[in-house]
């Protein structure tokens, strides 16, 4: 198979059967697309993982519309994606950043918000989801002066707009018509 890298199905140098799934579901690439991203990444990041500063770098190389030269913002973009919360980006988190930051149709968002944020892993998006969204928009710089309460508030908002209890949750459908 392709290389691989260190991630928390193992060590070797090639993707397994099961990280490729794993990769499929936050990526809706195919398995050779996955592949193929992989050989890019490994080319850039041959130890498998990106520090902080190597994402940074890559943001501003793709021309991202976010704010990447401001030292806060780019510390919070760096732990929104760090998934796992080891210090750097491995490929899987890697490719949710790319995808989740390109131009895309809204059905796509709502998908990649849903697999990025839907914790619970129930198909929907509870009040404490919404929040991490905003909180991850916030960490991004796309929200400018935001207030300390700024997500919980925007969730609520959210909540209200679609005609839902904050201790309700989100389906996709309800989401993308909202």
């Amino acid at each position: 198979m392709g290389n691989r890298i260190v991630t928390k199905f193992g060590k070797s140098k090639s993707l397994t059967d099961e990280e490729i799934v794993e990769i499929q579901k936050i990526s809706k690439l195919s398995a050779e697309e996955i592949r193929e991203e992989h050989k890019g990444f490994l080319k850039l990041q041959p130890t498998g993982k990106m520090t902080k500063e190597q994402f940074i770098h890559m943001y501003k190389l793709l021309d991202f519309d976010y704010d990447m030269t401001d030292k806060v913002a780019c510390e919070k973009a760096f732990a929104t994606f760090d998934k796992n919360k080891n210090g750097t980006i491995e490929f899987d988190e890697f490719l949710l950043a790319m995808h989740f930051l390109r131009p895309n149709t809204i059905e796509s968002n709502v998908d990649i918000l849903f697999r990025g944020f839907d914790f619970s892993g129930d198909g929907y998006l509870d009040h404490e989801e919404v929040t991490a969204i905003f909180d991850g928009a916030v960490a991004l710089n796309l929200v400018k002066d935001a207030d300390p309460d700024y997500a919980e508030k925007t969730a609520s908002e959210v909540f209200a707009i679609l005609g839902l209890s904050d201790n309700s949750k989100i389906n996709k459908e309800q989401l993308i018509k909202g």
